[in-house]
Parts: C-alpha cells; structure tokens; sequence
C-alpha cells in the first residue's frame, strides 16, 4: 500500500492519474478486504473515523472543492476504490467532498489525460481567474457562467478544466445562485447607485469580487461581483429589472 501511494502521488504531479493501470502492486486476493479497510475500517471504527474527520476537515471553509458550493460531508475517492482497491485508505486519493458530488462523480475511472477531473490536492490552479461570468442584460436580469483557459495551460489541462465544470453542472448551478444574490442585493445596489452614483458602486462591486477572490480563489460570487462591476447596464440602473 506504501508502495502503491508513493506511484499514486508521482502520477498526481505528473497528471498521469488516467494511466495507472498495471502500475500499481497487484492486490491478489485482498480486494474486499482492503475495501473493507475503509468501510468498515477509515468510515466507521472510532479510530479509523478521527483520521476520516481530519482529512474531510481539510475543506477550505468547510466547502465542497468539486463544486465550491456545497458543504463536504463525505469523502470521495478520486480513483475508484471498486478499480484501485489498493488505494481505498490512501489519503492522497480522498478528497473532502459534498454528498450530490459524491453521488455525481460516482466510479468514473478516467481512460484519457483529457477525460480526468480536477483534483484539488495536485492541480493547483494558481492564482489565474479562470472561472468568468457575462451579464445577460435583460429583464429579469440573469448571470451565465464559463471557463477562461488560463494563458499558460497547456491544451490537455484546458479540456479538463472544461470538463470538470460540465461534469458537474457548475455553470447551471453557479446561475442559479447568481439569481438568488442578484434579488438579494438588488436594493443594497439600487441604493448605492442613487446615493453615491455609479462609480462609487462599479468600486464597491470589484472590492467585493477582490474579496471573494482572496478567500476562496476561483468562486461563482467572484465572478458575479466581477462581472456586474463591468455591466454599464447594470451600474446605470439595470439592478431594477433583476
């Protein structure tokens, strides 16, 4: 198991994670029983549960780092333990996670670079803003959501940053909660605007969005603050048809 977590962690740093197969020691007979090692072992035993809470504790504000949205009650394994049953109880491959992204993300076993869902604990995105939102200047006004590939990433990296959002629905359930907060602040907005003009709230917006993103690196708020702080539209007052 040593072993198979120090070739886990090289793959993690190299994004090879897809091509792992045959790589790995070979787990002879002992499938369930390492299977058994998290189930009955990590998850529900008294000890094996402190080390469960620790790892599932390392959630940046006890956030989903999948989704960004949800509270990580569980953890996922990021390669299936029903594929890699060697790496059942290998923190490396457990990743703090909500329930509907556990459910979603299920036993996907990725056959290609392209095909590999982010993983929090090796690809860092750095400090690039690759998450963008637009402004559709209508009545109700509503937020959509996208991806802006980062100037240094390579091709591969793109398409599994893409996926990761499509995977998980982000971009559907970032405007859906765009919709919420754009209700939510629309007075507090609407008030800013006829006390202190449009300036002085494109300046509160982007000083929210620097927040936003000081805290929690790529997030839907972010976005939004962002993008309502370039709306010409909504600084003029566009805040009144949301």
């Amino acid at each position: 198991m040593e072993s198979a977590e120090e070739v886990y962690i090289a793959a993690g740093r190299d994004g090879t994670l897809h091509d792992l197969s045959g790589k790995l020691p070979d787990t002879g007979t002992d499938k369930e029983y390492l299977i058994f090692a998290y189930d009955g072992g990590l998850v529900t035993s008294r000890a094996g549960r402190d080390i469960y809470d620790q790892i599932l504790a390392g959630a940046p504000f006890e956030r989903c780092p999948l989704c960004g949205r949800g509270i990580a009650t569980t953890l996922d394994h990021q390669l299936p333990k029903s594929e890699y049953p060697i790496l059942a109880i290998t923190p490396a491959n457990l990743v703090p996670a909500c329930s509907k992204c556990n459910q979603k993300k299920s036993s996907v076993d990725p056959a290609e670079p392209s095909e590999m869902l982010l993983h929090p604990y090796f690809d860092g995105l750095g400090t690039t803003r690759w998450l963008g939102a637009r402004i559709h200047e209508e009545s109700p006004a509503r937020a959509e959501y996208f991806v802006n590939s980062g100037e240094d990433w390579d091709p591969t990296f793109s398409a599994r940053v893409v996926r990761h959002f499509r995977f998980f629905g982000l971009g559907k359930q970032y405007a859906v909660a765009a919709a919420g907060k754009l209700a939510t602040d629309r007075l507090q907005h609407a008030g800013l605007l006829r006390r202190a003009g449009a300036s002085e709230l494109r300046l509160h917006l982007q000083e929210a969005a620097e927040g936003y993103w000081s805290t929690a690196g790529n997030t839907w708020e972010g976005a939004l603050c962002s993008a309502l702080a370039d709306s010409d539209w909504y600084l003029n007052g566009g805040m009144n048809q949301v």
